[in-house]
């Protein structure tokens, strides 16, 4: 498993049709991992003001992702069709699973490309705003 050490920021970029011609999945990689931003940074502003972490729900109730997008991903790079669900499949082709602790101080959060059968891609995340990138044992990263 590869271990990405990356920052909370206020907007997070998320590219949806970005290719790299070393890897085809590149794109949907950095969708994922621009949308684990977006969620910690959405979790760190609902902890300040709420005192625990959010479930999806309660993000999408507070107005963080909506049909309409996000307010924590910068316009200029949101894709018209970036329309974000209450349900477990939040966007086309990635499933959500955020767990947080019975007393809302911690959070686990596992966002699966569903299109990657083969691999099962996974980008997990947790309160501390690491991000890591998975697939199963016999895939390489």
């Amino acid at each position: 498993m590869v271990v990405l050490f990356l920052g909370l920021s206020s907007s997070a970029n998320i590219k949806p049709n970005a290719t790299d011609s070393n890897s085809p999945d590149n794109g949907r990689h950095e969708q994922a991992i621009a949308l684990l931003r977006a969620i910690n940074t959405a979790e760190l502003n609902y902890q300040i003001k709420h005192g625990v972490y959010a479930t999806w729900d309660s993000l999408v109730s507070n107005g963080d992702f909506t049909t309409s997008g996000s307010k924590w991903i910068s316009q200029d790079s949101q894709s018209p069709t970036l329309k974000f669900s209450n349900g477990s499949e939040i966007l086309p082709g990635w499933v959500l699973r955020l767990n947080v602790a019975a007393d809302g101080k911690a959070y686990d959060l596992l966002l699966q490309d569903t299109t990657d059968a083969k691999c099962g891609y996974a980008a997990i995340t947790d309160e501390r705003g690491v991000i890591r990138q998975g697939k199963t044992i016999d895939c390489k990263l």
